[in-house]
Order: C-alpha cells, then sequence, then structure tokens
C-alpha cells in the first residue's frame, strides 16, 4: 500500500514539473514576423556601414546563423552585418526590416520582425540545393575563401537556413523568403526551376503554407547601371510564372558600385532604397496599402554655346535631357534640362597677298608681316565669332648694293613655297648663291647665271636661314629670311 502511495506521488511530480516546464517556453509570438533570407554576396551585403545604420530599433531582431556576434541561434538587435562576420556589410535586408517595422507600427504596435540570413558570396543556386547532395559536391570543388563561409555555416548553408528557421518557428511566425542570387547562374535558363527547388522544400519542411509565404527575388544589378550580369533579369522576371506566390523586385535606377571592379555589386545608398523596395512589395502582398512618395520633378531651361555636359554625357545639340536618382527613402528625384545649344561661328576668309602693307577690313588695323590674322566677336546669340586670314606680306627685302647702286634683294620673306634671289646684271656671271640654316648648315649652293634665281623652299623646316651671295669678282653680300608653313 505504502509502495502503491509513492507511486503514486512520484508519478504526480513528474507531471507537475512537466507543467511547469511547459509553462517557462514562451508562446509563439503572432506579431513576431520571421523572415528567411538566402543568396549570394548582395544578400550578404556589400555596402560601407555608417554609424547611421547601426542606429536600429530592438524590434528589429536577427537570429545569428553564425557563431559570431554572441553565439549560433542567438537573437540578437539586427545592427549589420546581418549574414556573418568574414566581410558582409550593410545589404537590402537591412533597410527591408526598418520599413515593415515603421509602416506596420501604426496599425500594430506590438509588431516585430525577425530575421534569419544565410548568404555566400560569389556561389550558385546548387549550394541550396541538397537534392542527390548537389551542395555538397558543389562546395567541394570551389575555392578556400568560399569554403571558409560555407564552413562557418556548418559546411551545408541550406540544412543551416533550416535549422535556423526552425528554431525561430518557436518564437514568431515565418511571414516570408527573401532571395538574391542569380550572378554566378547568369543566364542560365533553368535558374527559375531551380530556385523553386529550394523554395517548394522550405515550404514543405517547414510546415509551411505557399499561399501564406511569398518569395520576393530581387533583380541583380542593370546593365543600365553598368551591371555585368543585367541580361539575367530576362531570367529573374519568369521566377513568377512557376511559383505563383512570387514576385520580382525591381533594380532599376540603383546605382552599381565600382569600388571592387566586379559590376556586380550595389552601392550603399542602392542597398537602402532596394531593401525597402523588397518591404514595399512585402506589404502589398500581404494586402497593406502603401503611400507612394512622389516622384520630386526638378525641370530647368538651360542654354549653352556649342555643347553641355549632363551626368557624365556632352550634348551638342538642342533637347530635353532627364536623370533620375533614387534618394534614401526610395523616392526619385527626376532632373529635367530643357537644353538649347546655339552655334558659335568660325569663318576663315581667303588668303591675302600684299606688297608692303594690308589694312583687314574686319578689325580696321594695318598689318606689314606675314601672318595669320584673327578676330573674336560675339554673334547674335552671344556664342564666340572668330574670323581669321591668313596674310602674305611680298615685301622686297635688299641684301646690298653694287658699285652701280643696284640692289641685291631676296622676296618673299617670309617665303612659304618659292624663294627669289634678285641679282644685278652686273653682279651675274660666275658667282654662287648659299644659304645656311640658323645653326650654320649648308641647305643649298649653286651658281648664279641669271639675274633672278628661284628656289622651291616648301618642305624646308620652318625657321630662320642666312644667304650669301658672291660674284665673279668675290663681292659678298648676306642677309636672312623666315621660312614659315602656309
Amino acid at each position: 500500500m505504502n509502495i502503491k502511495h509513492h507511486i503514486l506521488g512520484a508519478a504526480a511530480m513528474i507531471l507537475s514539473v512537466a507543467a511547469n516546464a511547459q509553462d517557462s517556453i514562451a508562446p509563439v509570438d503572432s506579431n513576431f514576423y520571421i523572415f528567411l533570407c538566402f543568396g549570394q554576396s548582395n544578400m550578404e551585403g556589400q555596402g560601407t556601414i555608417t554609424a547611421a545604420d547601426r542606429n536600429v530599433s530592438d524590434k528589429f531582431q536577427v537570429l545569428n546563423t553564425t557563431e559570431c556576434n554572441g553565439g549560433l541561434f542567438k537573437w540578437r538587435t539586427a545592427v549589420p552585418p546581418l549574414a556573418h562576420c568574414q566581410g558582409a556589410g550593410l545589404g537590402p535586408v537591412d533597410y527591408f526590416g526598418r520599413l515593415l517595422i515603421d509602416s506596420i507600427s501604426p496599425h500594430n504596435p506590438d509588431i516585430r520582425i525577425g530575421i534569419v540570413d544565410v548568404a555566400v558570396a560569389g556561389c550558385s543556386i546548387e549550394l541550396f540545393d541538397t537534392t542527390g547532395n548537389k551542395d555538397v559536391t558543389y562546395a567541394q570543388k570551389q575555392q578556400s575563401w568560399m569554403t571558409d563561409r560555407i564552413k562557418a555555416y556548418g559546411g551545408r548553408p541550406y540544412l543551416r537556413l533550416l535549422d535556423a528557421a526552425r528554431e525561430a518557428q518557436k518564437y514568431g511566425v515565418i511571414k516570408g523568403i527573401l532571395l538574391h542570387q542569380g550572378e554566378t547562374n547568369n543566364g542560365d535558363q533553368k535558374w527559375p526551376e531551380n530556385v523553386k527547388t529550394v523554395y517548394d522544400r522550405l515550404i514543405g519542411q517547414l510546415n509551411l503554407k505557399a499561399e501564406e509565404v511569398p518569395l520576393l527575388v530581387g533583380e541583380v544589378v542593370t546593365t543600365k547601371a553598368g551591371g555585368a550580369c543585367g541580361a539575367h533579369n530576362a531570367v529573374i522576371a519568369k521566377v513568377p510564372n512557376v511559383i505563383p506566390n512570387s514576385y520580382v523586385v525591381s533594380a532599376a535606377d540603383l546605382e552599381m558600385s565600382t569600388a571592387d571592379g566586379q559590376n556586380v555589386h550595389f552601392t550603399a545608398n542602392a542597398y537602402r532604397a532596394f531593401g525597402k523596395r523588397y518591404a514595399k512589395q512585402w506589404l502589398r502582398s500581404a494586402g497593406y496599402t502603401i503611400n507612394e512618395l512622389p516622384d520630386t520633378v526638378i525641370e530647368r531651361d538651360k542654354t549653352v554655346c556649342d555643347k553641355y555636359s549632363f551626368n557624365g554625357k556632352t550634348y551638342t545639340s538642342s533637347q530635353q535631357l532627364k536623370k533620375t536618382d533614387v534618394l534614401e527613402n526610395d523616392q526619385k528625384q527626376i532632373t529635367l534640362i530643357n537644353l538649347t545649344v546655339n552655334k558659335g561661328s568660325k569663318t576663315t576668309l581667303d588668303p591675302v597677298t600684299a606688297e608692303t602693307e594690308y589694312t583687314w577690313p574686319v578689325d580696321g588695323k594695318t598689318y606689314t608681316e606675314s601672318q595669320t590674322l584673327k578676330f573674336k566677336g560675339k554673334t547674335a546669340n552671344g556664342c564666340d565669332s572668330t574670323i581669321t586670314c591668313k596674310l602674305t606680306i611680298t615685301a622686297v627685302t635688299e641684301i646690298g648694293e653694287t658699285a652701280a647702286g643696284e640692289q641685291v634683294a631676296i622676296y618673299p620673306n617670309p617665303a612659304t613655297d618659292v624663294l627669289n634671289i634678285s641679282v644685278p646684271a652686273c653682279a651675274t656671271g660666275l658667282g654662287r648663291i648659299a644659304i645656311y640654316t640658323s645653326a650654320g648648315v649648308e641647305v643649298v649652293s649653286t651658281d648664279f647665271v641669271s639675274e633672278l634665281e628661284s628656289f622651291d623652299v616648301s618642305n624646308w623646316s620652318n625657321g630662320v636661314y642666312m644667304v650669301w651671295v658672291t660674284d665673279a669678282e668675290g663681292n659678298v653680300w648676306t642677309g636672312k629670311f623666315v621660312k614659315t608653313s602656309k
């Protein structure tokens, strides 16, 4: 009898302890919305984290999926980085959670957002496909830097995501799945089906209902923004065709980062805007009304002469220019320039030759030396007007006088094509003409037998030349001339 009472008493004690243990486990909070996030480097986040990015509400939580930041499967305030501690930065998930809290809190002040983030830079979608151990086979072929990140997730990132999701389900309700991946699978037409395999497996293994848990898939950096894999967005667009409750999140007008030269990552500001786009898309899918901020349009009239530089390009004709900037709150600022391009004037007049001097009608000045005349003024529309004219003065340069009082001369001076040397009749005979450069190098030396000798100097180098004329009796006349181009 005593034994029976002891057994009954022990049983009662066990039931009591079990009941107390059950009471100590917090019930699932229906206001704690959990979102599963996976992908490659853009889901890790490659943006620079600022002090403002670290200012996060404690209503926004992340469950650690690696051992860092307080230990595996530990909740913490979602201060970036969220994915891991091996180089992850600011990503789209950071501002996804913030905007959800800001948007839902006015309707439900008890709302909290929880994130489970598993992402490996450079990975293919195969890393998340456990069918036939595809993930293991894929990981074994990768370089050490990637395998190190895979090891941080226990060697099989999909299973770590699954285990973390089950842990999160103890505290809240899974409301959506976010994916950003595809650069490594650029152009692969089978990619949407591969994504479906991963999504369906998560839904099934976590006992979720696909109609209640949408998949949000973000576009890669667009070709227009300079993205190396922008063509893959055409493949991403097909995901809703194979997964009914899925949505594509646009990357249009989001700026590409040039910091690492890979042309696949977004800037920090773009990640902030991108995260808000993810949030808005989920809110729409959940039936919330989104009060979109209107675009800001800045319109200016601009009148210039000849050309105008705008947004990295140069324009030479009148037209309307447009530039779209995405602000931090994902509002678009559109700048419109109504451009009028007036043309300047450049006029080249026919060459003029004069004997001693020339008065140019354009500016009213008198010139006595060969040169290119130039006048700068303004057109009727205020642009530069330039008029040029090549002037040649053919004045004879006298370099000496014979005994009979006749002059020895060279002309034109300056000379461009032909140089003439005039020698009086009394000096002709067995004389010589020699021409030297200013450095004393002889260019030509020849007898003169007539009163006028001409030389082709068109191919001579520009500069000053010395002329020596010696007659048969040994008399010498010296002078110089300038060779110029046309």
